[in-house]
């Protein structure tokens, strides 16, 4: 029942944000620290919106821009997940957006939040990139990626690294994604269901990137925030309004861990 209420809950504040305010592609504040914002598949842009209410309801000086990588028409979910040269050739666009940020905005602190598949094209596009943007911050909510993707060329300029889980997001990173395949087409629960694993044999640098992950996973402490354990959750206001800010100023006010790089890949 909870996780039904979060998505009502999450629809009736979308609506009522896209009502009120609509989503330009860009809001300027203070451009000494700008928000990348990628939704799910769909193309509804969720995350966008009700990440904007929430720093504008905090009067937050941080800028955000969007990137709609998803089809034209919204709610094509299946092409948006399964697509994956569509999705690559998206990758390379947001990376030419992002290089285009860093080089209009040099001083700027830049963010990536992604959501769901979102965060596949935001780890494609920033393995394109190759280290030539950096990043302050990456989060990945409910990310729709193999646990065994390697997320260390991704990492190369990213300073810290959220990845949000849940083990109750059983229909769309369990069911959904066995069936239909994650963003980097392995047909697995993804890794915003069952956490990242380090990959073996990583080399000294990619086991350096992996140290900057830390893991944030839900338990029921989360229902305070209004965050049941389901997909959506991480879209509620509540739980945004109450952890986005510490989580981009590097200071979480939720549990988080790290992975064990070094156990994993035979190191001491």
């Amino acid at each position: 029942m909870g996780v039904i209420v979060d998505r009502v809950s999450v629809v009736r504040a979308y609506l009522l944000e896209m009502f009120s305010h609509g989503l330009p592609e860009f809001v300027r504040r203070d451009d000494r620290e700008i928000l990348m914002l990628l939704d799910g598949v769909g193309g509804f842009q969720f995350i966008p919106l009700l990440v904007r209410k929430v720093l504008r309801d905090a009067d937050s000086p941080i800028s955000s821009t969007w990137f709609r990588w998803q089809a034209p028409i919204p709610g094509l979910m299946l092409v948006d997940l399964m697509w994956r040269t569509r999705n690559q050739r998206r990758a390379e666009m947001l990376a030419d957006k992002l290089l285009a940020l860093h080089r209009n905005h040099p001083d700027a602190r830049i963010h990536i939040i992604s959501y769901s598949g979102g965060a596949g094209v935001a780890v494609f596009a920033l393995e394109l990139l190759k280290g030539r943007v950096p990043i302050e911050s990456l989060l990945l909510f409910a990310p729709a990626i193999s646990p065994s993707y390697n997320l260390g060329p991704a990492l190369r300029r990213v300073h810290r690294a959220y990845v949000m889980m849940s083990r109750k997001d059983t229909w769309l990173l369990g069911a959904g994604t066995r069936l239909f395949g994650t963003m980097d087409r392995k047909r697995v629960r993804s890794a915003g269901m069952v956490g990242f694993a380090v990959p073996p044999e990583l080399s000294v640098e990619d086991q350096q990137s992996y140290k900057r992950i830390r893991i944030i996973e839900w338990c029921d402490d989360f229902r305070r925030y209004g965050h049941s354990g389901g997909h959506t959750g991480w879209a509620q206001v509540s739980f945004l309004r109450q952890h986005l800010q510490g989580l981009l100023a590097g200071q979480p006010t939720l549990p988080t861990r790290s992975l064990d790089v070094y156990a994993q890949n035979g190191n001491k």
